[in-house]
């Protein structure tokens, strides 16, 4: 099953634009290389797809690329891909491609997911806009910033790379997104991703109508952090979210030692036996979350 998502930031590549606006500028060549490349729409490609297109050798290719990457009209992502840049960006770099594919892009051929707050913007759960695109990965990769995007890559053990799935981003692009559930579980368990349990909380309220709660608490079980466990049964109990029987599963996964409802919150506040937590966001501040 794929998801499809309302994402708005694409830019869609225009083929009669680039016919009619880079002849002048890249030369017959070049202007014949991007027309190719939108009509296969193809905003990120590779040295071996433009060989193919120009006809030319490898080395051939690869220094035509580096020549148009000096000149601005393309960036290189690294890994032999290139990233094409809007003919009417002027002096600053705009990419015809959408943010996320270029983080695809960026990570090659290993398993990924976008996760943390960028999936919590992508499945409309948050409510500030972010600039940053968070991707988990157990490749290990440098943070680094394309297009002016700073793009942040968490390293995740193989047996956590689970609960994601396909979500088109254009008529011709999807990325791997992690799905609603994964996401506020992945937000419980490192807050500092997504500033803050309050923000997760809000994530929680937005999509509480179409959450699975089932699969809430079999996620929870599954990633095995007893940290996210009380925090999701605390938050799901406090907002009276999910039914008696999936707050009991969760409590029955519990131990007995204490953890902050946020880490990156100073440790004082009430402890709650139940959930084993120590409350350190105060409860009118959830509540008003749930006004909100």
């Amino acid at each position: 099953m794929f998801y499809v998502y309302n994402i708005t930031e694409f830019v869609i590549f225009d083929t009669q634009n680039i016919m009619t606006t880079y002849p002048k500028t890249l030369g017959r060549e070049n202007s014949r290389l991007f027309t190719a490349l939108a009509s296969l729409g193809r905003t990120v490609f590779s040295i071996e797809e433009a060989q193919k297109i120009s006809g030319k050798n490898y080395p051939a290719t690869q220094q035509a690329l580096l020549r148009l990457t000096k000149a601005g009209w393309l960036v290189s992502l690294g890994a032999g891909k290139y990233a094409i840049v809007l003919p009417s960006a002027g002096d600053d770099a705009v990419p015809a491609a959408n943010r996320l594919v270029i983080a695809r892009e960026l990570i090659g051929d290993v398993p990924y997911y976008i996760s943390h707050d960028s999936a919590l913007e992508i499945h409309n759960m948050l409510t500030r806009p972010i600039t940053t695109v968070t991707i988990s990965t157990p490749r290990r990769l440098k943070s680094r910033t394309v297009f002016n995007v700073p793009y942040r890559f968490i390293t995740t053990q193989p047996k956590h790379m689970w609960g994601y799935t396909p979500v088109w981003t254009s008529a011709e692009d999807q990325v791997q997104v992690s799905d609603p559930e994964r996401t506020i579980l992945d937000g419980l368990a490192r807050p500092d991703l997504c500033a803050g349990v309050s923000e997760v909380a809000t994530g929680l309220l937005i999509r509480k109508d179409d959450l699975d709660w089932k699969k809430l608490a079999e996620y929870a079980q599954r990633l095995g952090s007893q940290a996210v466990v009380k925090r999701l049964g605390y938050l799901l109990d406090f907002y009276s979210l999910a039914p008696s029987e999936i707050l009991s599963r969760l409590q029955g996964q519990i131990g007995p030692s204490y953890a902050l409802l946020d880490p990156l919150l100073p440790k004082s506040g009430q402890f709650l036996s139940r959930w084993r937590l120590q409350l350190n966001i105060d409860t009118e501040t959830l509540k008003g979350i749930a006004s909100t």
